[in-house]
């Protein structure tokens, strides 16, 4: 495909999956899902369309050929995994290379590239479904912010990431064993994913404003002390010595979408957590008083409190919080965006939970518009530049239409 049909591709890939999105309903409140053995019809759809739109997106994943900008680097990765030579990547991977490369006679790494595809995409899916106060959101907020195309890369971290967000709901609920389980098996593919044990369960916490300042200073001693700090981290990592990822890993766009997603969080927090939840007092109006609002936004009122979603709002607010302070203090680090991710990625259950919580119809139309005006906005930037270093999604290519193959010897 040329890079303008590969766009087109894309969008209507984006477009005609969302729409399937927007047609699951949620089941009410005690609505059985099984009537007389047979699932109810909402169930039903509900089951069809999630299906379909897994497949649809499997398919375009799996089907790829030479997409995303190490996918020559894995194959040949994959090849020195298969005869025992020397690789920087973790068991599980290399484990799982021998066997599909045993079971299918032969170094067939589109086999290789379809296994993780499968497993990434459903982990992510099932995450949405079982945890997403609004599915038809959180799924068009993984099409528009990027997140299900940057996917094609680095397909070992992008697995553990969708573990690791499928295990939020483990830690709001504190089921500690499942979530150590999960994340064990997740580090066996990509070993950072090991940051989110601990990380993960301070951010459950609740944050007193002086940890908070605490927090940011030693943030703060590490910027400045940054070299012996990235001493220590070539220690984890040693492939990262002499590469061109020692230049950092800060990324300028993820960061102010972090920004304006924690504006949004303290906007919501002033607005019902010192407003008593009457937004006839605090409309979108009341944002020019950002003073006030960042002053309070640590210390919401009790009927905020008591609400059952507020101890998962907080979280997600926190998390993003980790993701802030290591896109900016630790943007020395390699790849530090990898880093953020697992706290970022918990914007698409935090924005729906915000929307679905503003009381006022008319306030929660004119932030979902733009919110979803700015992701589609994003989501276009991001096709124009999609086909650069670094990223190299464009133009797409199938190895069903292509007899070239990566072989090595």
């Amino acid at each position: 495909m040329t890079r303008s049909i590969s766009i087109l591709f894309y969008l209507l890939i984006a477009a005609g999956t969302c729409v399937m999105a927007w047609q699951v309903q949620p089941l009410q409140a005690g609505e059985p899902v099984w009537v007389h053995g047979h699932r109810n019809g909402k169930s039903f759809c509900n089951r069809l369309l999630t299906a379909g739109i897994f497949w649809i997106l499997f398919c375009v994943m799996a089907l790829r050929f030479d997409i995303g900008n190490d996918y020559r680097q894995y194959t040949q990765t994959a090849h020195e995994a298969y005869v025992g030579g020397y690789v920087v990547t973790e068991a599980g991977f290399n484990w799982l290379v021998r066997l599909l490369y045993g079971i299918a006679g032969g170094e067939y790494y589109e086999l290789m590239f379809a296994v993780f595809a499968f497993v990434t995409l459903l982990f992510f899916l099932k995450a949405f479904m079982r945890q997403s106060v609004s599915f038809p959101q959180t799924f068009f907020l993984f099409m528009t912010m990027g997140l299900y195309f940057q996917t094609f890369n680095t397909v070992r971290y992008y697995l553990a990431l969708s573990i690791a967000l499928y295990c939020m709901k483990y830690v709001l609920d504190r089921d500690y064993l499942k979530f150590v389980f999960w994340i064990c098996i997740a580090a066996l593919f990509h070993k950072s994913v090991l940051l989110v044990l601990p990380l993960y369960w301070i951010a459950s916490m609740e944050w007193k404003r002086w940890q908070i300042v605490a927090g940011l200073a030693v943030s703060a001693v590490c910027f400045l002390g940054k070299g012996l700090v990235l001493k220590l981290a070539l220690v984890l990592y040693p492939s990262y010595k002499n590469t061109i990822y020692l230049e950092g890993g800060g990324n300028l766009p993820s960061t102010l979408r972090i920004l304006a997603v924690l504006f949004l969080y303290v906007w919501f927090i002033y607005t019902y957590g010192h407003g008593g939840g009457q937004t006839g007092q605090h409309d979108l109006t009341g944002i020019h008083r950002a003073g006030d609002m960042f002053m309070h936004w640590g210390e919401p009122a009790d009927a905020l409190r008591e609400q059952k979603w507020f101890r998962e709002l907080r979280f997600y607010g926190q998390l993003n919080v980790l993701a802030l302070v290591t896109g900016t203090f630790f943007s020395f680090l390699p790849v530090v965006t990898r880093i953020s991710y697992y706290f970022a990625v918990s914007q698409l259950f935090m924005i729906p939970l915000i929307l679905q919580n503003i009381k006022e119809q008319r306030t929660r139309r004119k932030v979902a518009g733009i919110i979803f005006t700015v992701c589609i906005l994003y989501f276009a930037v991001f096709l124009l530049q999609a086909h650069q270093d670094g990223v190299k999604l464009l133009p797409y290519r199938s190895w069903l239409f292509e007899t070239e193959r990566y072989i090595y010897k």
